[in-house]
């Protein structure tokens, strides 16, 4: 035999001792067993599909403002990935440098940056833990309690702010970031942004839109989700919980201090409990986040839109835009409270039965006027602009006479009248009777 084939022997012998040895050391061994049941759990985990706190919490709409002009998007998937930028920048300790609603009109203005918006205040805490910001609150006084509206990220100065208009507080820390980076999501995208005027002299530190804006219609599938998505979704124990169903055609569940109603003229879903012990502690963000994690995508993309008086409210959006209707339809609503009488904080949540999630294709646009337009026709009518708080574009939900699976969803403008929304048609017609919801 030569002495290459009894080296090629050799290593072929090396090669089958070492399969062996591998093959144990995949099958048999203990380390590999904790890894499938971990393996499984996370399959269970994400067999769940919970909805996640970063599609949430996602600011509504941002402003660029750049040498051409300003330029305004609510595009989601524009706006997540300027987040995602913002997350990997440097930034230095933040300080307050505005107190009040006039030191506040110092920054109504940025030349060069880009503008992130909430409609409802947000905790600075809570974005810091969501989207994983590399933002210290340690040294600021009741750092934990800030709350802003908006984020500015001034390229000029190298500066990131945290504005909150209804207390005129601004807090600001030097960022180091790539600028070309964020000014090239709008080069890219200029179809997908709307050219805005300067700021609106009624309420200063609003934008106007320059043209009309066409958007399209659509029209969706209507889905009516079942009780075991709710029960599964609400119940600290789902099941646990025992239903019955009654003769006027509401479905009830009740398990402890926990009942959810679902009334099934209303296409309302009421439920009703008491806090988890491990959400106490939280903010009420992630207290109400708790509940629409786990209806998961099922009942549309329900994304925070405000907190008024202690409710927490998501709304479906479509196409980066909030759905509204004259009743529960699109929305969800979250309230946590301290009942005097109970030792363990009190949910409320409100939400339909009904969603949309299936759309029928559609080439048909609509033409809704400047918000100059809208401006000129309120005050036609003698509506009182200085009760107005904001503008904004959304989708109305209207169930279509005659067919029961089938709703439309048109563009139009909202208006935020003496804290309250209102179609502005509506109000053009002097109804302050009933908001939109």
């Amino acid at each position: 035999m030569k002495l290459s084939e009894k080296i090629l022997r050799a290593a072929l012998g090396v090669l089958i001792l070492l399969s062996l040895v591998l093959t144990y050391a995949i099958w048999l061994s203990p380390t590999s067993k904790t890894a499938n049941v971990n393996t499984s759990k996370q399959a269970v985990k994400n067999d769940q599909n919970y909805a996640k706190a970063t599609d949430a919490f996602l600011p509504i709409r941002g402003i660029w403002n750049v040498a051409e002009g300003k330029f305004q998007t609510s595009s989601e998937n524009l706006l997540a990935t300027t987040q995602a930028r913002l997350t990997e920048g440097t930034y230095g300790q933040l300080h307050e440098v505005a107190q009040n609603t006039e030191e506040i009109k110092e920054y109504y203005n940025l030349d060069d940056g880009i503008e992130l918006n909430y409609e409802g205040g947000f905790l600075l805490s809570e974005y810091v833990k969501v989207f994983d910001m590399p933002v210290s609150l340690d040294s600021l006084k009741e750092g934990t309690k800030i709350t802003f509206s908006q984020i500015q990220v001034d390229f000029a100065k190298k500066k990131i702010r945290f504005l909150n208009y209804n207390k005129g507080t601004v807090y600001e820390a030097t960022i180091s970031a790539d600028f070309t980076g964020l000014t090239t999501i709008f080069q890219k995208n200029q179809t997908r942004y709307l050219a805005m005027s300067d700021e609106d002299p009624v309420v200063p530190r609003l934008l106007r839109t320059k043209d009309r804006v066409r958007l399209k219609k659509y029209s969706y599938i209507l889905t009516t989700q079942s009780y075991s998505l709710f029960r599964n979704a609400f119940f600290r124990n789902p099941d646990q919980a025992k239903g019955e169903e009654e003769a006027s055609g509401t479905r009830s569940f009740v398990s402890g201090h926990e009942e959810l109603m679902m009334d099934e003229q209303k296409r309302l879903v009421t439920f009703k409990g008491e806090l988890p012990t491990d959400l106490t502690n939280e903010s009420v963000y992630s207290q109400s986040f708790n509940y629409v994690s786990r209806l998961g995508t099922a009942v549309g993309n329900l994304r925070y839109f405000d907190h008024h008086e202690g409710q927490i409210n998501y709304r479906i959006f479509v196409e980066g835009y909030p759905v509204f209707s004259n009743s529960s339809k699109g929305k969800m609503s979250v309230k946590v409270e301290q009942d005097p009488d109970a030792s363990t904080p009190q949910v409320t949540i409100e939400t339909s039965m009904d969603t949309v999630q299936v759309p029928i294709p559609s080439d048909e646009e609509v033409e809704l006027p400047s918000t100059l337009e809208v401006e000129n026709n309120l005050a036609a009518v003698g509506i009182d602009l200085t009760k107005v708080q904001n503008y904004i574009i959304g989708y109305s939900w209207q169930d279509i006479d005659g067919v029961n699976k089938l709703v439309a969803l048109t563009p139009e403008w909202f208006v935020k009248y003496d804290n309250t929304w209102y179609p502005a048609n509506q109000l053009m017609q002097g109804n302050l009777e009933t908001g939109a919801n």
